[in-house]
């Protein structure tokens, strides 16, 4: 409820409820009409049309500066904070006025009975103030329109400060990418001086080296111009010693192909000396072997075996080693085929057989297995293993490695490992 209307309402309240009485008329109604006539002048004094106007032209020229106008505002926002507080001040002065006026009205209405006469008098009054309110209810809607003509203009400006605010935020944007550019610019600015700073050191150690270089140069071509005149002497010795050369490498092509003819001569011996003596030494054991069983026969206690051909015969088993390369189980079939089992190796003498049987640094597959229980290693005739000539590290591959191959060294006895089943390797068969 506006000032003026909350005042007219208080007067209205009056004339109704007070009995007719030419001094309360005049005690009461008149001071209320004075102050209110006098306050709602000063108002329209204050909120004329052309300090509005004025005010709205500087607004708009404030529009043009985000700042100035953010500042303008703000001060506008304090005088309205005063206004208000003004107004809340006369607010509560009428709220006392009308606490009075309510005990006066209690009164009044006591002395109802006696100021009915009075009563007259004052609709009189009353009409009086009701063609009054029609003035002030025509001043209050001059007002309302420049009201909502400056409301019109701040709605304008204010949308003009957001479409400011929306430019702010866009150069705000592009000043952080710029301010990443630079940054990044700077980074690598840093980067290059340090690029610099190191290239700087090297050229001034290669400046160092090439002083020390040109010094070494100048020694050298003092050097160089000494060893010239001697290598020019040493030419003219060395066309003599060339053709010295000459003539001896005539006789040393001579003796040479001499040399060479008298060396294949040789090797021609040496191999069939070789192979005679391989063929002895094959011959010897197969004698000595022969010999052992012989006596043996002789003594009646043991039947002469004999192997077949390819097979080498250790006291009364023979042994086969393959030329090809199988799996174990692959090797395990061929010996049976064969009538025989890959080799079950039980003492010390088959050990040093098998290896010399295999050569040096060879891989063969013995007939050792721990695929029926892991970690239970049995030979292939099902009896367990006792005599053992593992390498240091094995047995170490687990579920993986279930078959044994042989490893032979240049020594007496060489080595077992387990191993993966599915590689190809050569075998011994043992009957």
């Amino acid at each position: 409820m506006t000032r003026v209307q909350l005042h007219f309402n208080t007067i209205q309240f009056n004339s109704e409820n007070t009995p007719n009485s030419n001094s309360t008329h005049n005690m009461l109604t008149r001071p209320l009409q004075t102050s209110t006539l006098t306050n709602i002048q000063t108002s329209s004094n204050t909120l004329t049309k052309d300090q509005l106007q004025t005010s709205s032209n500087t607004l708009t020229k404030e529009r043009d500066q985000l700042q100035t106008s953010s500042n303008t505002l703000t001060k506008e926002r304090d005088q309205l904070q005063t206004s208000s507080n003004t107004l809340t001040k006369e607010r509560d002065q009428l709220q006392t006025s009308s606490n009075n006026l309510t005990k006066e009205r209690d009164q009044l209405q006591t002395s109802s009975n006696t100021l009915t006469k009075e009563r007259d008098q004052l609709q009189t009054s009353s009409n009086t103030l009701t063609k009054e309110k029609d003035q002030i209810q025509t001043s209050y809607n001059t007002l309302t329109k420049e009201r909502d003509q400056l409301q019109t203009n701040y709605n304008t400006l204010t949308k003009e400060r957001d479409q400011l605010q929306t430019s702010n935020n866009t150069l705000t944007a592009e000043r952080d990418q710029l301010q990443t550019s630079y940054n990044t610019l700077t980074k690598q600015r840093d980067q290059l001086q340090t690029s610099y700073n190191s290239l700087t050191k090297e050229r001034d150690q290669l400046q160092t080296s090439y002083n020390t270089l040109s010094k070494e140069r100048d020694q050298l071509q003092t050097s160089n111009n000494t060893l010239t005149a001697e290598r020019d002497q040493l030419q003219t010795d060395y066309n003599t010693l060339t053709e010295q050369r000459d003539q001896l490498e005539t006789s040393c092509n001579t003796l040479t192909a001499e040399r060479d003819q008298i060396q294949t001569n040789n090797n021609s011996l040496t191999k069939e000396r070789d192979q005679l003596q391989t063929s002895n030494n094959t011959l010897t054991e197969e004698r000595d072997q022969l010999q052992k069983e012989t006596e043996l026969t002789k003594a009646g206690n043991v039947q002469l075996i004999v192997c077949p051909r390819g097979w080498k015969k250790l006291g009364s088993s023979c042994y086969y080693i393959s030329t090809e390369k199988k799996s174990w189980e692959e090797s395990r079939q061929d010996c049976r085929n064969r009538g025989a089992h890959l080799v079950v190796i039980k003492s010390q003498e088959q050990q040093t057989f098998v290896n010399w049987l295999c050569g040096v640094k060879n891989y063969v597959w013995i007939g050792l297995t721990d695929s029926v229980t892991e970690g239970t290693w049995k030979w292939v005739d099902d009896t367990p293993l006792t005599t053992k000539y593992w390498n240091s590290k094995e047995p170490n591959g687990g579920g993986a490695e279930n078959c044994v191959y042989f490893y032979s060294w240049s020594s007496d006895t060489g080595e077992w490992w387990d191993y993966d089943c599915s590689y190809k390797y050569r075998w011994i068969c043992e009957k």
